[in-house]
């Protein structure tokens, strides 16, 4: 009986790793785009300009670019 609920409790505890993997997976991109979006709206509050080099969007501050 005690081998019972533990195969039990077990098989919740995956089902509810399964489910909360899946839902992390599955609203993935809706956060990477909510984070570009923060980072490029600070970039430009700042002063900065936001420029993509290669594959990656990078900022790009006044001072970096006097510098260089």
């Amino acid at each position: 009986m005690k081998t019972d609920r533990s195969i039990t409790a077990i098989g919740v505890v995956m089902a509810a790793t399964v489910a909360a993997t899946s839902f992390r997976v599955a609203t993935a991109p809706d956060r990477i785009r909510a984070r570009i979006d923060s980072a490029r709206s600070t970039c430009v509050s700042q002063g900065g300009e936001w420029q993509k080099v290669g594959r990656d969007d990078i900022c790009v501050q006044p001072e970096y670019r006097k510098a260089n």
